[in-house]
């Protein structure tokens, strides 16, 4: 009698443990469901944080722009047409910065191909310029536009001093 018994009590304790092994797998697939899904959030968040999270560099000083300015201005081969007192083929640095500001125009607007011409308005010279804005500053930022514009109005007001 004891030794069956002892085997009901086997039987009894190995379906509770199958019972307990069962629940814990269980229990396990849940958590790493869980850790699957919370894996794939984080993700979202990370990219908030790198697109939100990373701080505006601060606004150039009006000597940054007048530098980074000269750098375009030769880099983007603007030199190349615009001298800046005389023209060679198109008009001074000078020149243009003095209708720009007669006109109270922004040459910014005019650089992004979103005016149109107020300085030498010639149809070859124009077509020569928008050749130039649509293949060297295509893909200039604004704040490169803004430095080459503090740029030519610096070299303006040097030269009327």
């Amino acid at each position: 009698m004891f030794q069956k018994a002892r085997c009901i009590y086997l039987i009894k304790t190995n379906s509770e443990y199958q019972q307990l092994k069962n629940m814990s797998m269980r229990l396990f697939i849940v958590l790493i469901v869980i850790l699957m899904l919370n894996s794939c959030n984080s993700d979202k968040n990370t990219k908030k944080a790198n697109d939100n999270g990373v701080p505006e560099r601060a606004e150039l000083s009006q000597d940054s722009k007048i530098f980074l300015g000269n750098r375009l201005f030769s880099e983007k081969t603007c030199i190349t047409c615009h001298a800046i007192n005389s023209k060679i083929k198109g008009p001074s640095v000078v020149d243009i910065m003095h209708v720009y500001k007669q006109n109270n125009a922004d040459i910014v607007v005019f650089l992004k191909g979103n005016s149109k011409p107020i300085v030498d308005t010639i149809a070859s010279q124009v077509a020569i310029m928008q050749a130039n804005i649509d293949g060297f500053l295509k893909e200039i930022t604004d704040e490169e536009l803004d430095a080459i514009a503090t740029y030519m109005l610096h070299v303006d007001e040097l030269r009327n001093k």
